[in-house]
């Protein structure tokens, strides 16, 4: 295939007999209670953060007073310091480092102790010394998602402006105190989007602050720079300042297109408060702090992890004389500049890292989506298999901490797998949606996600893959057959469950179905091979080369028990030429049992954020097939060949019942540690199913 870029600019009852049937495989229930006395308090961004006794009641804390020996905080696995102020919990709360989340979890208990910060006297001044201390503004929004631009897991992919050739961007930046007399830094990061190898810095704009020419910035290549430009007294002003990235002058490449990331301005300003909130650093003397509406508090956050509270400081009613050093990094908070929480909530109650579990289909759901995979739940054990049903929301408090994370995820697998009574799972069912937009920067996230983790592709930058979720071992090959269900309704879930069971009540029919690319002849070649080398008989093997989607439609609604399609693909469709597309979808009445695999790129790129991908529309229609195996991401056809190769021979062999074991073991066959093409094949290519749904296969 050809480089190409991904681009996109409850409430819940249930039954007691549901209850009750699943306690039967397993102690713990489907839902579980809130944890006693235990909540979450979320917090987004680096500052103080302060609770009412009445918000810790109102969220379901049974306290009756505010008490250290009584009252134990926590972030992962370590305590974190607090202060008490009548009936205020204070407290240094720290933004989110994973990208996956949006807010950091804080673990407030009863029933334990808990560590208060550490108070240090200092001594007061009155002579100060210092008329303006450096201050530190940041400017960012996340706007554009460009995955091409990963380099390591802590890329920053969201930037803010594209600014193209011949185009210039405007940002405001609102200073409300400066000094006018002393010079600024300009701090930029941006990442070059275009490349051209025979033009040495070929990416170059005009930083232009209040319309005054300040610098030309140039840098070279695909790659992040991070510039850093001094600005001299008298450009900046109290007030709006206008800083322009200008691109309109044609620059040493003709194309030059870039992202800009964010922008920090280092700058010096009187010592007032802005929004009751003062931060010192990397400055000494003595100075007076002024500007807050009532007596601050002071605590020093040099080490953010052991914040301490300043005291013996006074010196005027809201203000405060203290002695500043470089390497101290002092807060200065007023009444009403300490920060809320975002939500508290309930810690969830429990039982999953109960021993004495045991599930041989693990299916993993949010509460809202729950309801409806009784039935499913019901057929498995009528089979034989153990199945446990797992809130997500129970094991984000259990085993991430409350951190809503797919290594929450990962940690519970892994503890199932080595904890749990054997044998150790064998099948994962995950029941809900996912985006690559993990914190809603573009507002647009599903109600119900199960999210799954992001990894490095060659051509596409990185991608979601399922498949990670289940490497029990690091060994980046999957240990459990993991099948995803994306749909955000409890009606989408019934309507897969209904139709799942009612494949495997049906019987197939002696047909296989290729559809073939033509634009490329390697592609009818490839499924001519596929089919030769895995004894599909030539009498019920059709290939259509180049067909229409409505041929496409007519043949597959006149039955086949594999479906195959070779060649280019997109989010939206097979084919350049439309091979099978979105609208088609409306035209499938299939009536007999179908697993459909897509040789192609992206088709299955279920987390896109604005857009729906082909798998996810076929999976909702009601006519539609109900297996499909699908790729999240860009990947050539001689490895996609290979991959085929195993799977086809599985899903043909009667030793796999299951389709989640053929499709485990064609991943397992793949030798991904010296070719990295087919580790990406191992890591995207995804069964869109029930892995534990039996294959139906023609009668001999």
């Amino acid at each position: 295939m050809t480089k190409r870029a991904i681009l996109f600019s409850l409430h819940l009852f249930i039954a007691t007999f549901l209850l009750a049937a699943c306690r039967q495989q397993n102690d713990a229930g489907i839902i579980g209670s809130v944890a006693n006395n235990a909540l979450k308090i979320m917090v987004n961004a680096d500052s103080f953060y302060r609770v009412s006794l009445a918000d810790l009641q109102k969220a379901g804390l049974t306290v009756e007073r505010l008490d250290s020996s009584d009252l134990h905080l926590s972030q992962g696995d370590t305590a974190v310091p607090y202060t008490i102020t009548g009936d205020q919990l204070i407290f240094y709360g720290q933004a989110p480092t994973s990208r996956y989340t949006a807010a950091r979890p804080y673990i407030l208990r009863t029933g334990a102790s808990g560590e208060l910060m550490v108070e240090t006297a200092v001594t007061p001044t009155a002579d100060p010394t210092l008329t303006a201390i450096p201050q530190t503004v940041r400017l960012k929004e996340n706007l554009l998602y460009n995955a091409q631009a990963r380099r390591d897991d802590d890329s920053d992919l969201w930037f803010w402006h594209k600014i193209g050739q011949q185009e210039k961007v405007d940002i405001s930046l609102n200073l409300i105190t400066l000094d006018p007399h002393a010079d600024a830094t300009l701090h930029l990061q941006l990442w070059g989007v275009t490349q051209n190898i025979q033009v040495e810095d070929d990416h170059d704009f005009d930083l232009v602050i209040n319309g005054q020419f300040i610098a030309t910035i140039r840098w070279d290549g695909e790659t992040y720079y991070q510039s850093e430009t001094h600005i001299p007294a008298g450009i900046l002003k109290t007030g709006n300042n206008t800083i322009t990235l200008d691109n309109q002058v044609e620059g040493a490449s003709f194309l030059d297109i870039m992202q800009l990331n964010w922008l920090e301005l280092d700058y010096m300003a009187p010592p007032i408060a802005i929004n009751d909130r003062l931060l010192l650093q990397g400055t000494t003397g003595d100075v007076t702090l002024s500007g807050f509406s009532g007596s601050p508090m002071l605590f020093t956050i040099t080490d953010p992890a052991a914040p301490q509270l300043l005291t013996g400081w006074d010196c005027n009613t809201n203000q405060a004389c203290i002695t500043v050093t470089p390497e101290q990094h002092t807060a200065v908070i007023g009444p009403s500049g300490f920060r809320k929480p975002t939500h508290i909530t309930p810690l969830r109650q429990s039982d999953w890292a109960n021993t004495a579990n045991q599930a041989d289909l693990l299916i993993i759901t949010t509460d809202a989506l729950a309801p409806g995979l009784t039935p499913l739940i019901e057929a498995r054990r009528a089979q034989g298999l153990t199945a446990a049903l797992i809130p997500v929301a129970e094991i984000y408090d259990e085993f991430g901490h409350g951190a809503d994370s797919p290594a929450s995820i990962h940690a519970f697998i892994q503890y199932a797998a080595a904890n749990w009574q054997p044998p150790a799972p064998r099948y994962l069912l995950l029941v809900g949606d996912a985006t690559t937009d993990y914190r809603n920067y573009l507002g647009q996230a599903p109600a119900n996600v199960i999210p799954p983790f992001m990894v490095p592709v060659e051509y596409g930058g990185e991608t979601v893959s399922d498949t990670r979720l289940a490497d029990i071992d690091g060994d980046m090959k999957p240990d459990l057959a993991v099948g995803r269900w994306p749909v955000d309704t409890l009606a989408d879930v019934e309507s897969l469950v209904s139709r799942t069971l009612a494949y495997e009540a049906g019987t197939a029919v002696s047909q296989t179905l290729f559809a073939a690319d033509d634009t490329e002849a390697q592609f009818a070649d490839i499924a001519a091979r596929l089919s030769q080398e895995s004894s599909l008989p030539t009498s019920a093997t059709t290939i259509l080369n180049g067909p229409t989607a409505a041929e496409v439609a007519a043949h597959w609604n006149e039955g086949a028990w594999l479906t195959t399609y070779v060649g280019h693909g997109s989010i939206r469709r097979w084919g350049k030429e439309d091979v099978f597309n979105l609208d088609a979808v409306s035209s499938l009445k299939i009536t007999s049992p179908s697993i459909v695999v897509q040789l192609t790129c992206l088709s299955g790129l279920f987390a896109h954020p604005t857009e729906t991908s082909l798998t996810e529309e076929m999976m909702r229609a009601k006519e539609g097939p109900v297996l499909h195996v699908a790729a999240t991401s860009l990947t050539l056809s001689f490895n996609q060949e290979i991959f085929a190769q195993n799977l086809f021979a599985n899903l043909q062999n009667p030793d796999f019942v299951r389709i989640g074991d053929a499709f485990l073991a064609a991943k397992a066959d793949l030798n991904i540690a010296n070719n990295n093409g087919l580790r990406e094949i191992s890591d995207t290519f995804s069964l869109f199913g029930d892995p534990s749904a039996r294959i139906i296969r023609p009668t001999p």
